[in-house]
C-alpha cells in the first residue's frame, strides 16, 4: 500500500496491519487513530498531511464559509452543513477523507443515501454515502490532492457538487463550483464572480477586504 506524505507533513505511525481500505477503516474507527492532521485513503493510497494551516488563507476562509452555510441550512431547511473534523467515507469506491466542509440533505438522510456511523472514537464519527456537496479549501500541502486525487474520487463517490476555494493569492481569490457530469466534474460558468449551485438553487460569491487587524476578511455572498 502506497503512503503519500504532503510537504512538511511530519510523521504518523501507521500500524503494519493497515494494508487496504477495510483495515484503514478499522484503524480510523479505533482510539489509536491520530486526532490531529488529515490522514485519508484516496484512490488506493494513504495520504498524510500534518501541516499547520494558515490563518489568513485557510482558517478564516473556512470560518466564513461555515458560518454562512450553517445559517443557510437552517433558513432553507435543506439539510445540514458539516464543518471540518467529520470523517467522510464511501466504501463502494474505497474513499475516506476529512473535507473542509460538506452538505447533505434531510432527504438524503431519510432515504439512506447518507448515514452517520461510528466506532470506538464516537457514536457518529463518520458520514457514509453520497452527500450532495463537498467543500475543500486549497493549501500548499493539499493542492495536488484537492485538484487531482480528490476531484476524481468525489466524482466516483456520486457527489453532485464539488466546491474548491483557493485564497492563497490575495489578488486572485478562486471560488469554483464544479457540477457533476457523466465522467467528470465541470466548472460552473461564473458571472461577475457569482457561481450558481444547482443543488441549493442559490448563487454564491466569495469576496475579500482588509480587516481591522490587517488580515484578510472574507464574505460569502448569497443570492
Amino acid at each position: 500500500m502506497e503512503i503519500i506524505a504532503a510537504s512538511g507533513a511530519g510523521r504518523v505511525a501507521i500500524p503494519a496491519w493497515v494494508v487496504d481500505y477495510e483495515s484503514f477503516r478499522r484503524w480510523m474507527h479505533s482510539t489509536a487513530f491520530p486526532e490531529e492532521g488529515k490522514v485519508c485513503f484516496i484512490n488506493g493510497k494513504v495520504w498524510v498531511d500534518l501541516s499547520m494551516e494558515d490563518f489568513s488563507t485557510h482558517n478564516a476562509v473556512r470560518a466564513e464559509i461555515g458560518a454562512v452555510l450553517h445559517i443557510l441550512m437552517k433558513e432553507t431547511k435543506f439539510g445540514r452543513f458539516v464543518p471540518e473534523g467529520m470523517r467522510y467515507g464511501h466504501p463502494e469506491t474505497e474513499l475516506s477523507t476529512e473535507p473542509d466542509g460538506l452538505i447533505f440533505s434531510h432527504e438524503a438522510l431519510r432515504h439512506g443515501r447518507v448515514r452517520l456511523v461510528g466506532g470506538e472514537s464516537g457514536m457518529q464519527s463518520e458520514l457514509v454515502g453520497s452527500p450532495e456537496i463537498v467543500i475543500e479549501i486549497v493549501s500548499d500541502s493539499s493542492e495536488v490532492a484537492d485538484a487531482e486525487w480528490a476531484m476524481s474520487a468525489y466524482h466516483n463517490a456520486g457527489i453532485a457538487e464539488y466546491w474548491v476555494i483557493d485564497a492563497r493569492d490575495r489578488n486572485d481569490i478562486r471560488f469554483d463550483i464544479y457540477k457533476r457530469g457523466k465522467k467528470e466534474f465541470t466548472a460552473v460558468r461564473k458571472s461577475s464572480g457569482w457561481a450558481k449551485s444547482a443543488v441549493l438553487d442559490k448563487s454564491f460569491r466569495l469576496t475579500q477586504s482588509e480587516g481591522a487587524d490587517g488580515n484578510p476578511e472574507y464574505a460569502l455572498e448569497v443570492r
